[in-house]
């Protein structure tokens, strides 16, 4: 099983702010040798945007503590 956790951002410079948070989630994996299985950003409406990660559900408690996701959903 895989899991996808997401961080929200809202705002006109959402999409830039969602990149950003994006390379210092690929540092904290890099850093901390996490196996991520895919990274990225996706733009949702004009003002709302999230960035994602996406690894295998034993890794899940131990990121939600560490980096605080928003939300997380189980994805195959």
């Amino acid at each position: 099983m895989k899991a996808k956790l997401v961080w929200n951002f809202s705002g006109e410079g959402a999409l830039k702010t969602a990149e950003h948070h994006l390379i210092h989630l690929k540092e904290y994996a890099e850093r901390e040798k996490v196996e991520v299985i895919e990274f990225g950003t996706q733009q949702q409406t004009e003002f709302t945007a999230i960035a994602f990660m996406i690894v295998t559900k034993d890794l899940v408690n131990d990121l939600r503590k560490s980096l605080k996701p928003h939300q997380g959903f189980l994805v195959e």
